[in-house]
């Protein structure tokens, strides 16, 4: 299930990822809540309405060759492109989350008002530059370097995890073909330019830039929001590139020990709110209430009753066609205290081992079913891998109050999106027709 508050298109990403990457996936490969999370989000923004199939074609090609570069690095040396790669990993999403702001607040400038939208896709492009690519690439541009044995410290990341955006030319003396993928959208006098107030706005929806070494030469609007969207598409390319390498390497990374267990970052309380009310609700509850104690965390969670088992139909609109996709959804029973350990688990990386949580369990006519105090560390020397019942047993011992006894709730399960049909260019329901 998508994290709440996704569009319905995050439904369709972890299909749509296997479908276009299944030849680059191992025996060994491995989708962790990091990785569909990721995914989700990067295939919601190039599977957007209105989107074309260069677009996507693009995003394809980008996701490969990155992908390509870093397992190139890892065949030479594996244990110095693992450690570099995931020490960067967690930065690309608020640095995603960042760019995708920006590039909102570009798209709602006022259609009538050229010179605002110019400032915005400036600033936008930016962003991009400055925030992004540079973490997105670093890993790659470092595996790259490894493979091809190349000695110049350009190529390693700083202390920030970042590479300077230039040396994405520097790669071109070893490509074995004339085009770099990654250097797509990139024009550095552009970022130059705004970073340092060296443009003029002119009439027309037009701008004269310049920097030291370069111009001045004049854009019109047309060219920096294509430049933009150049960008953004290569940019989510490359991010999908990263992912590939996590959800191959990741076991073999686990089990030789060479990275720590991810440290989420410290979240706003309304931040906490929504992580924990998004897994509370694909574990099959719905939060009723969660407050922050002194020392620990309380939450009142309700448990889901059954649906009906159905096929739930998604339309997905582009500028030549409307796709269907038939989506299988139905209903599963499970243990309370199973979905609970789970849970739990899952919340380990937001909270300090000594944090204790307690949680009252409802029905849905809000009679106390059981409850639950623990602390995390409980469930960090747990080292979850399944919740078969001797786990669930050997947990619940180390539990300080468990009330719970063998009460249930409902989850709600989604099959493999079915594509059925293709329409005419319609955002509302056309007449499809099945193969």
């Amino acid at each position: 299930m998508p994290q709440k508050g996704h569009s319905p298109i995050a439904r369709l990403a972890l299909a749509a990822f296997r479908r276009t990457f299944d030849d680059l996936l191992s025996v060994q490969s491995f989708v962790t809540p990091f990785s569909r999370s990721l995914l989700e989000n990067i295939f919601e923004m190039i599977m957007w309405f209105g989107r074309t199939k260069d677009d996507y074609d693009n995003f394809e090609r980008t996701a490969r060759v990155a992908y390509l570069f870093l397992e190139n690095g890892s065949q030479v040396k594996h244990k110095p492109v693992a450690l570099k790669f995931y020490a960067v990993i967690d930065k690309v999403i608020p640095a995603l989350n960042n760019s995708r702001q920006a590039q909102a607040e570009a798209n709602q400038a006022p259609k009538d008002n050229p010179d605002a939208l110019i400032e915005k896709y400036l600033a936008y492009y930016k962003v991009l530059y400055e925030g992004l690519l540079p973490i997105a690439c670093a890993p790659v541009i470092y595996a790259f370097s490894i493979a091809k044995k190349i000695s110049d410290k350009a190529f390693t990341p700083n202390g920030e995890g970042k590479v300077d955006l230039k040396t994405i030319y520097k790669m071109n003396k070893w490509l074995a073909y004339s085009e770099n993928r990654l250097a797509i959208g990139l024009n550095g006098h552009l970022r130059n330019a705004y970073a340092h107030n060296n443009y003029r706005i002119l009439d027309d929806e037009q701008v004269e830039l310049w920097d030291r070494s370069w111009g001045p030469e004049i854009w019109h609007l047309d060219q920096l929001t294509k430049i933009c969207d150049q960008l953004w598409v290569n940019a989510l390319g490359i991010i999908c590139g990263l992912v590939l390498y996590d959800i191959n390497n990741f076991r073999v990374v686990e089990s030789c020990g060479w990275v720590s267990p991810r440290r989420a970052p410290r979240l706003r309380r309304h931040e906490l709110h929504t992580v924990i009310e998004s897994i509370a609700d694909e574990l099959g509850f719905y939060l009723r209430e969660e407050k922050t104690l002194p020392n620990g965390i309380f939450m009142s969670l309700c448990v889901k009753p059954k649906g009906i088992d159905q096929e739930s139909e998604l339309y997905m609109g582009y500028k030549s066609h409307t796709d269907l996709f038939k989506i299988p959804m139905w209903y599963e029973e499970k243990m309370v205290v199973d979905q609970l350990i789970i849970m739990l688990h899952r919340l380990i990386p937001y909270f300090e081992v000594q944090t204790e949580v307690s949680i009252n369990v409802v029905s849905s006519d809000d009679v106390l079913l059981g409850s639950l105090v623990t602390d995390f560390q409980a469930l960090v020397g747990l080292q979850l891998k399944d919740t078969k019942p001797e786990t669930v047993e050997r947990a619940r011992q180390g539990f300080k109050i468990d009330t719970l006894g063998t009460c249930t709730t409902f989850v709600e399960k989604e099959g493999f999106p079915r594509f059925v049909g293709r329409g005419p260019a319609n955002y509302g329901k056309p007449p499809i027709k099945g193969p």
